[in-house]
């Protein structure tokens, strides 16, 4: 009985190794195209009381929105992913790839707008070590 049982084993091993290296990789976003503002508050950049009120302001609404948004694409994605896989019609993939498209551009504005916040809140020296940093990383 026991020399019947290794190869039964081998096989189980076997196929749950093949299955999880098919199995579908994570969606994922598409690297940003600048992170500055977490940048900026982990420097030591000398900020004055307002400087500092507002970059944590800022802290405390942007990301939020951010994130919503980037939940919403990880969700757009995986329907895309299925709706290709199952064959769904070009139009229903055309629409979700819009709506990726847009959702996208909103994203990439919103990054944006946190290097024009933190280009209007630090000084041309502050705002200038924030991209040294950045661009050193």
């Amino acid at each position: 009985m026991k020399k019947h049982l290794l190869p039964s084993l081998l096989i189980g091993a076997s196929l749950f190794i093949s299955t999880a290296a098919v199995a579908e990789p994570a969606i994922a976003l598409a690297t940003p195209v600048v992170e500055l503002v977490g940048l900026a508050k982990s420097l030591d950049l000398g900020l004055n009381e307002e400087q500092r009120s507002k970059l944590e302001a800022w802290i405390k609404e942007a990301p939020g929105k951010r994130k919503a948004m980037e939940n919403e694409q990880i969700q757009l994605r995986t329907q895309l992913r299925e709706a290709i896989l199952s064959g769904k019609p070009e139009n229903e993939r055309k629409e979700l790839i819009d709506k990726i498209a847009a959702n996208e551009a909103q994203l990439v504005t919103m990054r944006s707008k946190c290097t024009d916040f933190l280009r209007q809140l630090l000084t041309a020296e502050q705002f200038d070590k924030v991209v040294a940093a950045y661009r050193a990383k």
